[in-house]
């Protein structure tokens, strides 16, 4: 495993951690070194957003959402799940059913037919 794969998986090991432990505010910092790391893995975006999420900041977590879909080249797809859910829980019904289809676009685009199951089945209810 080349030297930034074993960062990028220690970084990440180290804020789930604490992330399980509730420290959220602490995982924050290992979330951001991942992106600088590599922006385009998308755990670190997905990462930082459920920190946020769990910080009762939903704006600061949809933006992450929507920031990564760009950074990682449009193939953020737990991303645009998540900014689909994000959506839903605000009540933002015609937001979450934008990025429902957003997300189902890139399922399709990713070649992820259970992705795109859960998405059309989320998307419905």
């Amino acid at each position: 495993m080349e030297a930034t794969a074993r960062t990028l998986e220690a970084l990440y090991a180290a804020g789930h951690r604490l992330a399980g432990q509730d420290r959220h505010r602490d995982a924050l910092s290992l979330f951001h070194a991942m992106l600088l790391v590599d922006p385009r893995d998308e755990r670190g975006w997905l990462a930082l957003a459920s920190c946020h999420q769990e910080l009762d900041e939903p704006e600061k977590a949809i933006a992450l959402c929507e920031l990564a879909s760009s950074a990682c080249e449009g193939k953020a797809l737990r991303c645009a799940v998540a900014l689909a859910r994000l959506h839903k829980a605000r009540g933002a019904d015609d937001e979450a059913a934008a990025a429902y289809e957003g997300a189902a676009r890139v399922a399709e685009l990713l070649d992820e037919p259970e992705m795109a199951a859960l998405i059309a089945q989320e998307a419905a209810s």
